[in-house]
């Protein structure tokens, strides 16, 4: 099955939002335990917790989903957690996840007036009527907001632009390594350029500081714009993934403890009690993904052509 550009099928793009609200709906999919909310909501706070949880827990620069090297791997298995749940709702198991290529939009003159952001795509959820955030940050935890509030953004107003292409391009060629030690945010390596700690485009960490508000925080999941955007970042590294299809992943499981998660067989953090733990290994291959997927989750892209250069 394909995962599609959301600007280029409508089709994709009616069966993404009404999805989306399907599992908002805390009467439709309840988060077990918690009344009056989601499995949108669960989602949220799972990607808080991902980053509350440092490795080793004596600094605070690496967690256990983010700036390491299972930053990619952890976010493939969140999405395809996420896409099971859409699939559930839509009764549609042909559906797949669609991505936003914010750099087709960096070359706009007014980012801000793509139509990702009209009322007929992703505009619409600023409308409180349609969507509020129920989850936040508190300190190093998570509260539930005793009124719900509207989503917030901020397109374009703070210190970032969006990604141009030949800046994905660049990196696509340059990086030929998957990562490097000292495996945190100041690694050398693909994985550290394309998560945004390296490089003058600060890749991912730029579409969040772009967007602003909510995907700016650790509850960014609030915003649906972070699904489409982890996509893209999911299509970048598949490009990678065939480009240099020897480069291994690092680190090896034989590497220190002090890189828990992020080894090559570690289970990666979860709140799902899996059965045969996720680990990186067993998401490298998109089309040949371990237990607990299957051949009913594998999944590829419409088009990685716009990435070569």
């Amino acid at each position: 099955m394909i995962r599609r550009n959301i600007l280029s099928d409508e089709g994709v793009r009616q069966q993404f939002i009404d999805g989306v609200l399907a599992l908002k709906d805390p009467a439709r999919f309840p988060w077990p335990g918690q009344p009056g909310l989601s499995i949108y909501d669960f989602f949220v706070a799972w990607h808080h917790q991902s980053m509350m949880l440092f490795t080793p827990p004596t600094q605070r620069d690496r967690n256990s989903a983010h700036s390491g090297p299972a930053f990619l791997p952890w976010h493939r298995y969140f999405l395809l957690r996420f896409e099971g749940y859409l699939i559930d709702a839509l009764g549609a198991p042909d559906f797949r996840l669609p991505y936003w290529d914010w750099s087709a939009d960096a070359a706009l003159s007014a980012p801000t007036l793509s139509p990702i952001w009209s009322q007929d795509a992703m505009g619409r959820f600023t409308n409180p009527g349609v969507w509020q955030v129920r989850v936040v940050p508190a300190a190093r935890g998570l509260t539930r907001l005793a009124q719900p509030r509207p989503l917030d953004r901020s397109l374009g107003l703070l210190d970032a632009a969006l990604p141009p292409r030949d800046a994905v391009r660049t990196v696509l060629r340059d990086q030929t390594l998957y990562d490097a030690p000292p495996y945190d945010s100041f690694s050398s390596g693909f994985r550290n350029y394309l998560e945004g700690w390296e490089g003058p485009a600060r890749i991912h960490n730029a579409v969040h500081v772009w967007i602003g508000g909510d995907m700016t925080d650790s509850t960014s999941p609030n915003d649906p714009m972070f699904f489409l955007h982890h996509c893209n970042v999911d299509r970048i590294w598949r490009a990678w993934q065939l480009r240099y299809p020897n480069a291994p992943y690092v680190p090896a499981q034989s590497a220190s403890n002090d890189l828990a998660f992020h080894r090559l067989d570690d289970a990666l953090y979860s709140v799902f009690s899996e059965t045969t733990p996720v680990t990186p290994r067993g998401v490298l291959n998109p089309l040949a993904l371990g237990a607990p997927f299957g051949a009913a989750n594998h999944y590829d892209y419409d088009s990685l052509a716009d990435l070569q250069g």
